[in-house]
């Protein structure tokens, strides 16, 4: 195994080599991108939920709306098919939270817009390495797979009913091995999930860290509990020799926050 991606989060400000931080947001309609609310800080990565009026990606054209948070991928940046991807993270405890670390394909501008870019049908799958709903509090959290797109086709596999415990200082370390028709989820070094089947994906897959608000549970988000912070320590990735290709790595338009 070989280290192919780090992050320690170790300035003051997010590496843009790496991350966009700018993008649609697919997942609520509350909330705004911000590069103010996508913080670099004592070592941290820190994507805070706030109650803050501003504009979608802090673009003039961006929907107006009360609550803005950050937002960091790697789309267009850096793709790895298979491999070992690993965060350690601090989930929030406000009402209301929808924090993720996941994975998305993506198959390159060849394949034209980020719909098909990051389809999850033919041959693409969605990794949800943690995804937590607040509401089940700080240490309990869903790991889960989906494919075949998000209409009457799709699919799905994973847990609800994960439980890790923080360490002294509220984080957990989770991770997935991917390897060809495996994948593995883990929690602070503990397998917790496996699947075996031919059906895992086989497309370069992009990194994906996001803060929403909302998720599949009907909880009213309080201001008095805001702001509310998914923080991040590291992301790293690791590569098995036998199974890179030349597809792996950083991409030739990196450096800028949204292309």
């Amino acid at each position: 195994w070989t280290k192919t991606f780090e992050d320690n989060f170790d300035g003051s400000t997010i590496d843009l080599t790496k991350w966009r931080i700018y993008a649609p947001n697919f997942w609520d309609k509350r909330t705004h991108f911000s590069k103010d609310n996508t913080i670099v800080k004592d070592g941290n990565l820190i994507l805070r939920v706030e109650r803050k009026t501003g504009r979608h990606n802090d673009s003039p054209d961006g929907k107006e709306t009360d609550y803005a948070t950050g937002f960091a991928d790697t789309y267009g940046k850096w793709v790895q098919r298979y491999g070992y991807f690993e965060a350690r993270v601090k989930l929030p405890s406000a009402p209301c939270m929808w924090p993720a670390f996941w994975l998305m394909p993506d198959r390159g501008p060849a394949r034209g817009d980020q719909g098909a870019r990051q389809s999850t049908k033919f041959g693409g799958m969605e990794f949800d390495i943690v995804e937590q709903l607040s509401t089940y509090g700080t240490q309990r959290f869903n790991m889960a797979l989906h494919w075949d797109g998000y209409g009457t086709g799709h699919k799905a596999t994973g847990s609800g009913s994960i439980y890790v415990p923080a360490d002294k200082d509220g984080f957990l370390v989770v991770g997935l091995v991917w390897t060809p028709g495996s994948a593995t989820l883990y929690g602070n070094g503990k397998e917790l999930a496996r699947w075996n089947n031919p059906r895992i994906s086989d497309v370069p897959s992009a990194i994906l860290l996001d803060h929403v608000t909302g998720g599949w549970e009907t909880e009213t988000l309080d201001d008095t509990q805001l702001p509310a912070d998914f923080v991040l320590d590291y992301v790293r990735v690791w590569q098995r020799k036998d199974l890179a290709t030349p597809e792996d790595g950083p991409k030739p338009n990196a450096g800028t926050a949204s292309d």
